[in-house]
């Protein structure tokens, strides 16, 4: 009989193949979930409108991982017009926002990052 406080006799864990295979996938970077661009735009615009803030938080993520996409393929001009969209959007969110400007950007931004 061992005390309950000591420790236990050492044991081999083995890790079970859907435990090694679930923790491989989620360390994958996700591109599936990519928002495509023109949902995001449509989104920016319902911000920069003033009708769904909510909207703004999701612009935010989605540019982010736009912008990353971007970077990955090397199409930095479409990185730098998303980065400037998040600028924006964080402007917006915080009320200083030049919606007419920022929404004249984002016809810019769908010619600056055709095929993203």
């Amino acid at each position: 009989m061992s005390h309950h406080l000591s420790k236990p006799p050492f044991r081999c864990v083995s890790a079970r193949p859907v435990t090694v295979a679930l923790a491989v996938v989620m360390a994958s970077p996700v591109q599936a979930q990519l928002m495509p661009l023109s949902n995001v735009l449509q989104l920016a615009q319902r911000c920069f409108d003033g009708d769904s803030p909510s909207s703004c938080q999701i612009v935010l993520d989605r540019a982010e991982q736009l912008q990353r996409s971007a970077a990955e393929r090397e199409f930095y001009p479409c990185q730098t017009f998303l980065l400037g969209l998040q600028a924006d959007v964080i402007m917006q969110q915080l009320g200083h926002g030049r919606a007419d400007r920022a929404q004249a950007d984002l016809q810019t931004i769908a010619r600056g990052c055709t095929g993203l």
